[in-house]
């Protein structure tokens, strides 16, 4: 009987383990997470160069004087719209208002002289046509009726001149746009040649930088490039070199360039001041791309999800390059022909079970 009860015990116990086993199988296999794997290809692309750059406005103006003064209003601020011909900054012009009253006095005076002199001048050079004038008399008033003219045409051109810094006197805007910078307040003091205010029209705009003397040879006018402004949603968008400069910055080195986007829709959205970027491409090399929903972020690193042999989930920190929009460029981290998962979600963990659609 011994060996019969020991036989039984045996066989409960195995019966037992085996459930326990089966138990924990049916849990781990409850616990696995489904997700797609995809193969990490390699591909050819152009590689090319990036260049900060800023969308400034194509037609833009930076106003200022040649006159020195006191500011007496400025009735604009920064991002302000303005039409054609609206006031943006006046200056105190009583001086020059005085010299223009003592000029047009000056010319009362030597326009009466003048047309006197003129009729004696008439008057001699008949007579001196008849005999009855001599030849000193003709030059002598001859000599007189040339200084009258030229000191009436030497206060015209006085006058001109302080009608002409007068009109300095009020800044007004020289086309319809955006006040873009603004320099002065009411009561600042204007000096020649400082800039008072910026407009700028947003409605055309274009997108500037500057390259290094070792670059600026591998760029040609009318060239294709890309730009790129996070800002305004843009990534990439094909835009035309427009101007290329043959002139660089003899301190800096530097040579600017402009593109200008061609679809009016995306240039619209664009606004002047934002930080954007020029692509250029310069040749082909070999990278390796994935989708971008394939990215595990985890605080400032970067990572993917891929499988073990026993169908566990491995998180691998990945180093991303260029973003290309729906994909990202993998530097470091992963080759080609290796798994990985796509579009993991949150609820993906290190060393989960995976089920492989």
């Amino acid at each position: 009987m011994k060996p019969i009860s020991g036989m039984l015990t045996l066989l409960l116990a195995v019966s037992l383990l085996s459930g326990c086993s089966d138990d924990k199988t049916a849990d781990i296999e409850q616990d696995s997470v489904e997700v797609e794997l995809r193969t990490a290809e390699a591909s050819a692309n152009l590689s090319g160069m990036l260049f900060p750059a800023k969308v400034e406005s194509n037609n833009q103006a930076h106003l200022s004087t040649i006159v020195m003064g006191t500011v007496t209003s400025a009735p604009v601020t920064v991002g302000d719209r303005v039409q054609k011909g609206d006031l943006l900054v006046r200056i105190k012009d009583d001086q020059i208002r005085a010299q223009k009253s003592q000029i047009e006095a000056n010319m009362v005076q030597a326009k009466a002289n003048l047309e006197n002199t003129e009729k004696n001048y008439n008057r001699i050079k008949n007579l001196y046509a008849e005999d009855s004038a001599t030849s000193k008399e003709l030059d002598d008033i001859s000599t007189m009726y040339e200084i009258a003219k030229a000191n009436m045409e030497a206060l015209e051109a006085r006058l001109n001149e302080v009608n002409e810094m007068l009109s300095y006197t009020v800044i007004r805007a020289p086309f319809s746009g955006i006040v873009s910078s603004k320099f002065v307040s009411e009561g600042d003091m204007a000096a020649p040649g400082h800039p008072l205010v910026s407009v700028a029209d947003p409605g055309s705009v274009k997108i500037t930088a500057t390259v290094a003397e070792s670059q600026i040879t591998t760029l040609e006018e009318g060239s294709i490039v890309t730009v790129s402004v996070s800002a305004a949603g843009v990534s990439n968008i094909p835009a035309r070199l427009t101007a290329v400069s043959q002139a660089g910055d003899p301190i800096s080195r530097q040579f600017s360039i402009e593109a200008v986007i061609d679809d009016s829709e995306i240039s619209n959205n664009l606004k002047v001041g934002m930080f954007a970027q020029i692509g250029v491409k310069t040749g082909q090399a070999e990278s390796l791309t994935i989708p971008a929903d394939a990215i595990v972020r985890r605080g400032q690193l970067t990572g993917i999800y891929t499988i073990s042999e026993n169908n566990r989930a491995v998180l691998r920190w990945v180093r991303l390059g260029e973003n290309l929009g729906d994909s990202v460029e993998i530097l470091t981290g992963l080759k080609p022909g290796e798994q990985y998962v796509y579009a993991p979600g949150q609820s993906l963990r290190q060393g989960q079970l995976l089920s492989v659609r």
